[in-house]
């Protein structure tokens, strides 16, 4: 979808603000915001916005020619690709608000002696500007060749410069990607130039306005924010093995979990508008529910294999993702079941599959492996829908006979894979995510034993040290109060705990994390407003540990009294293992060592 030159330009307005006293230097932008995504190499050129420093003395040349230099200056890697004409300089004068008339000496208010890119320093961009002496009976200014606190902009008019090295600035779109990163832009000021054809800088030259106290020089002259955020979510509700079955169907009766005895919805995936940045056109947002003027024709992705932006349509709608494909990795920890069917869909019930996006029944080889399901060229605009935001389910069909392993599934990477580059038109940025979907065999659940509270006034505290052994998944973990008569408290999210990673708690961090009413669905099982840990029938509580996202998590209790220097470990390792290998334990059990808990956060799985 992105042209390899943009030739489409960014005007920004800025209005002249009348002033009657001086004041520091202020730089202005008309900063414009482009979709990180459509941005995929250095070789990429986009028309610079408009920008301007309004000076705080005035230029003088009643007496004499004024000569000075004015620099704007790239960061964060960026460069100038080309400086434009002269015609991209223009003055204003501060006060009246006139636009003052480029020229010869006398055709003209100020002439562009000499407008160039830096050399080895092509991040700058400078213009050497002189004020002529010589009368202009055509001028518009009000005092002839007084020009009071100038505004001085680039990329005014004429031929406009343009900025490259752009994938410098915004790097690679990584997993789950909502940062923006900038393009921040700086304006220096030189007078007594020594050489005015030539880059001034501090050793050939005064500097200036840019120096005085206060002055503002810097500002943002592109932003890039990540447009589109890839989104996985677990199903709710209480499916699970059916025990008294033989572990061969589900059983359950609430949420979007259970379906029926041998099906099962796992959770989805979708897409989300994060922000609304440019597509490439620097016209048209880069959105998921395009309004479908590309060659489709139909709101939503576009589904196509070769990016061909513009070249279909003879007045293309700009904005469209170009969706090759959508792939979605998904893992199970204990395994799927042999003659078993994963498929997406675009119904919470999962009513039907969309056309090869399902496995087909298992082999005992297919099952024990993580599993990628495609969602082809053809149906990427069905399955997302005229939104573009879906969701598409994550479907577990079993077939009633064999034993279902008590697995905790995953999305290990839900990718949309943009379309390859099309000659003329380069392919977008991928946008991916990953997630945890519903667990049959539950989350890790642990509680505490013997937790001192930050409360506690005997002296005694606990301090819990949380390990992650997975050597693959982080564990985002959370924590909850279990009161002492049995009622859900406060909760919170702790860490996400990088896989072999520790980290260690004492009670009062503990406490300051648990921000979150309870919630449990039965309101009598929540602690209210009376039931603080201060009171003495809830201030020796369980801390219950729990992760969706893990698979494996080891939690030690150690009992510490600052007074005294005691130390103790209060309740040995506890933990949760369910991922089992053939090295450690059978691989359809997986171990479960210390989990008393038998709910989640607020009674959840």
């Amino acid at each position: 979808m992105k042209q390899k030159l943009i030739s489409r330009l960014v005007v920004g307005a800025l209005a002249s603000v009348a002033a009657t006293a001086a004041f520091a230097g202020q730089i202005q932008s008309s900063s414009v915001s482009i979709a990180r995504e459509v941005i995929v190499d250095n070789d990429q050129e986009i028309t610079s916005p408009r920008v301007s420093y309004r000076f705080a003395g005035d230029v003088d040349a009643r007496s004499q020619n004024q000569v000075f230099q004015v620099q704007f200056i790239l960061e964060n890697g960026a460069r100038w690709e080309t400086a434009g004409n002269a015609a991209n300089i223009q003055i204003t004068d501060g006060v009246g608000g006139q636009l003052a008339t480029q020229g010869a000496s006398g055709a003209g208010d100020y002439e562009v002696t000499a407008l160039d890119i830096g050399g080895d320093n092509d991040e700058i961009l400078y213009a050497t500007i002189t004020v002529w002496n010589a009368a202009f009976g055509a001028t518009t200014l009000p005092t002839g060749n007084l020009i009071k606190q100038p505004l001085i902009s680039m990329s005014a008019g004429g031929t406009r410069p343009t900025v490259a090295d752009l994938y410098d600035v915004v790097g690679e779109v990584v997993a789950c990607d909502t940062a923006v990163k900038q393009l921040p832009v700086s304006f220096k000021h030189f007078v007594a130039l020594s050489a005015p054809a030539s880059l001034a800088s501090a050793a050939t030259a005064t500097e200036d306005e840019h120096t005085r106290g206060n002055s503002t020089n810097r500002t943002t002259l592109i932003t890039f924010p990540t447009n589109v955020l890839v989104k996985v979510t677990k199903s709710t509700g209480d499916a699970k093995l059916d025990v008294a079955g033989g572990n061969d169907t589900f059983a359950g009766a609430t949420g979007t979990s259970y379906i029926s005895a041998t099906l099962a919805n796992l959770g989805n995936v979708s897409l989300v508008q994060n922000a609304s940045g440019y597509d490439s056109n620097l016209a048209d947002p880069y959105i998921l529910a395009d309004a479908g003027g590309d060659a489709d024709g139909v709101a939503g992705l576009y589904g196509v294999a070769t990016a061909d932006f513009g070249a279909v349509d003879a007045t293309p709608d700009g904005g469209t993702l170009e969706i090759e494909k959508v792939t979605v990795k998904i893992s199970a920890n204990q395994g799927f079941v042999t003659g078993g069917t994963v498929f997406l869909s675009t119904a919470a019930n999962c009513g039907a599959a969309i056309a090869g996006a399902t496995t087909g029944a298992l082999s005992a080889s297919a099952a024990a492996a993580p599993i990628t399901l495609t969602i082809s060229t053809a149906n990427v605009n069905g399955a997302f829908g005229a939104t573009g935001v879906g969701p598409v389910h994550v479907c577990y069909q079993v077939p009633g006979t064999a034993v279902i392993p008590a697995s905790s599934f995953y999305v290990d990477e839900a990718r949309l894979v943009k379309a390859a580059d099309g000659g003329a038109f380069e392919n977008e940025q991928d946008n991916f995510c990953s997630g945890p979907l519903y667990a049959l065999s539950g989350s890790v659940k642990i509680d505490v034993r013997n937790y001192a509270s930050a409360n506690r006034t005997d002296g005694w505290m606990s301090i819990i040290r949380l390990i992650n052994p997975s050597e693959t998944r982080t564990a985002t973990v959370y924590g909850q109060y279990i009161s002492a008569d049995g009622k859900y408290g406060k909760w919170g999210k702790l860490v996400d705990l990088k896989p072999r990673a520790v980290v260690n708690y004492t009670a009062a961090q503990v406490d300051a994390k648990l921000t979150s009413a309870p919630a449990h669905p039965t309101a009598a099982n929540n602690m209210g407003s009376a039931d603080t840990l201060e009171n003495a029938s809830y201030n020796a509580p369980r801390l219950r540990i729990t992760s969706e996202t893990g698979d494996t998590l080891r939690v030690q209790n150690y009992l510490f009294n600052p007074a005294s220097q005691n130390f103790i470990e209060a309740s040995s390792s506890q933990g949760v293992d369910f991922a089992g290998t053939a090295d450690r334990a059978p691989a359809s059990e997986g171990q479960y060592q210390d989990q008393d808990a038998h709910k989640g956060i607020n009674g959840g799985n």
